[in-house]
């Protein structure tokens, strides 16, 4: 059962989720998806009704544990001293609407915002995007300013069964059992989006995906592995 929100209640111990999802985010500027405070990270706390999520506004390297905002469901601030991020709502429907979700990432990585600025999708070019994403690749949703409800709604409406959407000229936004897991998906995303930018660059065709056989054999194993579990 769920923890509700008493102030008689004993206080939850987040400081370890706290401290993975700081270094999630700086993790994520090591890798280049994201810039300054560009982006935004979240985590459900397990057995409550609680979201902690990065502040707006606060470069990842001065950002540390006690600057994550707790929230609750309805997008109310429970602790913190700072607002939470701009895409809170977003972050707050996808764990109202998928029990399954612990962890969502939105990161705005230049590879694959340069294909999709031209209107190119990344296809199953790489084994771990197969893998990552269940074979299904990622949504797309329109082209709409950000941070508000409507644009949470679309969000997962245009994500239906998939683990991410991207956000045209924005960015990517995925999801995951845990926060560590929905970065994942962000790199294996960017990485193919890497290569099929550099391949289509070397002007010798189209590039060859990884055949049918081969995506179904990775399907089937990433959901024994666990790994594409809830959808």
């Amino acid at each position: 059962m769920e923890q509700a929100l008493d102030s008689d209640a004993e206080p939850v111990d987040d400081t370890g989720l706290r401290r993975t999802l700081v270094a999630v985010a700086r993790q994520a500027e090591a890798l280049q998806l994201v810039q300054h405070s560009q982006g935004n990270f979240s985590a459900r706390v397990p057995g409550t009704n609680l979201v902690l999520i990065t502040p707006t506004g606060i470069p990842y390297v001065e950002m540390g544990p006690e600057d994550l905002v707790a929230v609750d469901l309805e997008r109310n601030t429970v602790r913190g001293p700072h607002r939470p991020s701009s895409e809170l709502e977003v972050h707050c429907l996808t764990y109202r609407s998928r029990p399954w979700v612990g962890g969502c990432a939105h990161v705005e990585p230049p590879y694959l915002n340069a294909l999709y600025a031209l209107n190119l999708r990344v296809p199953n070019v790489l084994g771990n995007f197969v893998y990552l994403f269940a074979g299904r690749g990622l949504a797309v949703a329109p082209a709409i300013r950000s941070g508000t409800r409507e644009f949470a709604e679309i969000t997962l409406e245009a994500m239906g069964d998939h683990l991410g959407v991207v956000w045209k000229n924005h960015g990517i936004f995925c999801v995951g059992h845990t926060v560590r897991s929905a970065l994942d998906r962000c790199v294996a995303a960017e990485q193919a989006a890497k290569v099929y930018y550099l391949a289509l660059a070397l002007k010798r065709g189209e590039p060859d995906l990884v055949p049918e056989g081969a995506q179904e054999d990775m399907v089937r194993t990433a959901a024994a592995l666990g790994l594409t579990r809830g959808i």
